[in-house]
């Protein structure tokens, strides 16, 4: 059975874009393969605080050289962590604050991105990714339209620290031009969900509809 890890990170509770786009992959995920198992975490609501001092001093000392303090601080990176690796699909629900991501997604990739957990040194001093073999999701909102332009942040570094840790199975879902009146804001929901209803509809015309890892 495959897990899937539902992420949402946008300050907004109620008429959030990200979130409703991410409840739609999640919806199509389950009609596909009702089995799978859900584990939620909603960092808009809950996100992780700033690495400190211990941490980051703990996040580079080998395991066995680690206080008991370092231990302790490490507890809750080790969570998310774990949750992270265990997971065969992620669900990502996030807006463009000032054309990067939200301070609660770059808390949660600084509390995942782990040497020796989630990526570590080879030969030659080169770095690998421990976190392959996921299939990502990202659904995005923006109330500009800077994808693609020189203002985009958020999805260039987003692909840059999946591939880090080892994932390049990204597939994006975006709504953009939210600001610019009621109507490009309707046809931008729109044309998102309408994406994702087709990438599934065509996922199980070819036959990765029974696993949609694959």
């Amino acid at each position: 059975m495959s897990t899937v890890l539902h992420i949402d990170c946008s300050a907004r509770t109620a008429d959030s874009v990200s979130r409703r786009l991410s409840q739609t992959v999640i919806d199509q995920l389950f009609r596909v393969e009702p089995g799978l198992q859900l584990v939620r975490r909603d960092l808009g609501i809950e996100a992780p605080p700033p690495v400190n001092n211990t941490e980051a001093e703990a996040f580079f000392t080998p395991p066995p050289d680690r206080t008991a303090g370092q231990v302790t601080a490490l507890a809750d990176s080790d969570s998310l962590t774990e949750e992270l690796l265990a997971a065969d699909i992620l669900v990502l629900g996030t807006p463009m604050y000032n054309f990067n991501v939200p301070a609660s997604l770059k808390a949660w990739i600084d509390y995942v991105v782990r040497p020796g957990k989630t990526f570590r040194r080879v030969a030659n001093g080169n770095l690998e990714g421990l976190c392959g073999e996921k299939k990502v999701y990202l659904c995005t909102a923006s109330s500009g339209k800077s994808i693609g332009t020189e203002m985009d942040h958020l999805r260039p570094y987003l692909d840059v620290i999946f591939g880090f840790i080892g994932i390049t199975d990204v597939v994006y879902f975006e709504a953009e031009g939210l600001a610019w009146g009621e109507q490009e804001r309707e046809r931008s929901i729109s044309a998102a969900i309408e994406s994702i209803q087709q990438h599934f509809a065509l996922s199980c015309h070819s036959g990765e509809g029974r696993n949609p890892v694959e």
